[in-house]
């Protein structure tokens, strides 16, 4: 045992997990090796900007077309390689098919040894096909050797749903929504990671020790991030856990260290992920900005104005960028607030800040108008204005305000949602009064899931579909579609 724990520490001496991006900040892509009981594989998480490629039009609607491709070489050739057309959601505007991210996810399977991982992106629908390239060199581990994945940062995640097919971000029981740049900001006080370990039954027979943490440049461990997992022997051990980041402010690099060692504190096998730490908006802001501030900023004058408009970019903001707003927004000055805003539109709409910030000003007022009365008149405040406020206005709505077997009911359905296509969001009204419709349950990964919906969603009145329910959480349906109308229309949208 002792001498097979040796050979996997000298393996992973010089391992790190294979991060590269393209010279655009437009792309990032992550290549990461990864095992089952039988084969290694890797897997490329890709995001790319859709502006990169043109949009065409079709019956559908306005569309990008990128072809994906992956070759995988050692020093005798080619091993194996990957191929796919990533198609974009259908928009009915040219502009909106062209915004945004997309996010794709490539396995490929690989033998062990040392390989370089070509990958190129080309627009499949431009005469002089517009192309990205890269490459990257990496190393597959031997399959009997202890030793761990690469770990990744995870964006977005929430519990898969029994009965549903796993889809390609499925893993231990959730769907995960990898962050394809390991970069955190400073005010963020959390970041959720997978690993897995491999190989552990062939080193030892008992109970060992996984552990993770945060460690500066120094090699000093953050305080509060350290972890401890007591795991039994298995060929594969899945780590999916949050890791404290409260205190990073004041460093600029930091390491995620995943370690396995026995109950006599030998070191198994370890593995580090390489995180920047950027500093939030706020933060990097004095008080008179470093941001030259465009004019349409400058005519918010008035801090709670200015502080009410920020709030409602919330829907619109990822994580770090909520927490930024509500660590600081309360204590920031005007000159602060006008910095964060054109930082935000800078990044969000890159060839025209000022036209993404007016439309979207205008989808605050509207989202207002429509959601926000039972929320003094902040749309952004309510569940259906901050769906509506994230993801633009639904493709198809279905309305059920008086329904006899149900609560009151609306089913929005996108065609395309951030980076996903085909979600629903079916909203409810519990106490069927002049109040807020609540978000009950979405497929949409991040968003509220709720795997008793249905029942949730029958009427009080109805006392036999209640105890249905409670008998329905003891001992759930493998067949979970019933054919009643909420579910058909969650399923088959029109």
């Amino acid at each position: 045992m002792h001498g097979m724990i040796q050979k996997a520490l000298m393996f992973l001496t010089g391992s790190m997990t294979c991060l590269a991006s393209w010279a655009q900040q437009s792309v990032q892509c992550e290549v990461l090796r990864f095992q089952s009981q039988s084969s290694a594989f890797i897997e490329i998480h890709l995001n790319f900007a859709s502006n990169l490629f043109r949009a065409e039009q079709s019956e559908q609607g306005w569309a990008t077309e990128v072809q994906f491709e992956a070759v995988v070489e050692s020093s005798e050739g080619i091993v194996n390689y990957g191929k796919s057309k990533i198609i974009a959601p259908f928009s009915l505007d040219s502009t909106e098919a062209v915004s945004g991210q997309q996010f794709h996810l490539e396995r490929i399977t690989v033998p062990s040894g040392m390989f370089v991982v070509k990958i190129k992106l080309s627009d499949a629908l431009a005469e002089n096909r517009i192309e990205q390239t890269l490459e990257v060199t990496t190393q597959i581990p031997e399959l009997d050797l202890p030793h761990w994945s690469d770990p990744f940062l995870v964006e977005a995640f929430s519990p898969s749903i029994e009965g549903q097919s796993a889809s390609i971000l499925s893993r231990s029981g959730y769907e995960m929504l990898p962050a394809p740049d390991a970069a955190i900001t400073s005010d963020a006080d959390k970041i959720q990671v997978y690993a897995e370990f491999y190989n552990a039954h062939d080193v030892v027979d008992s109970t060992f020790l996984i552990s993770c943490w945060l460690e500066n440049e120094q090699g000093g461990i953050l305080n509060g991030s350290r972890r401890f997992f007591k795991k039994s022997p298995a060929p594969v051990i899945p780590v999916f856990t949050g890791v404290s980041t409260a205190g990073i402010a004041a460093v600029d690099e930091i390491q995620l260290v995943l370690q396995a060692t026995t109950r006599q504190n030998q070191l198994i096998a370890e593995n580090r992920l390489p995180i920047r730490v950027v500093q939030s908006t706020l933060e990097s802001s004095d008080a008179t900005g470093n941001f030259d501030i465009p004019g349409y900023f400058k005519l918010f004058t008035d801090s709670t104005a200015l502080q009410q408009h920020i709030r409602d970019h919330h829907p619109k903001a990822d994580a770090s960028q909520r927490k930024t707003m509500e660590r600081f927004i309360e204590t920031a000055t005007v000159d602060q607030m006008q910095a964060f805003l054109t930082h935000f539109w800078e990044q969000a709409s890159t060839d025209n800040p000022e036209a993404g910030w007016r439309t979207y000003t205008t989808a605050i007022a509207y989202a207002d108008s429509a959601y926000g009365a039972c929320r003094n008149g902040h749309g952004a405040e309510t569940d259906m204005g901050y769906i509506y406020l994230r993801y633009g206005p639904p493709n198809t709505i279905v309305k059920r305000h008086n329904e006899t077997d149900y609560y009151p009911y609306e089913i929005w359905h996108y065609h395309r949602a951030g980076p996903f296509t085909n979600k629903r969001f079916l909203f409810y009204s519990p106490h069927m009064v002049a109040e807020c419709f609540s978000l009950l349950h979405s497929d949409m990964l991040g968003e509220v899931q709720n795997a008793d919906w249905l029942h949730l969603l029958r009427n009080r009145e109805n006392r036999l579909r209640v105890i249905d329910s409670q008998l329905n959480r003891l001992n759930p349906r493998r067949d979970t579609f019933s054919g009643e109308e909420p579910e058909d229309l969650f399923f088959n949208p029109r």
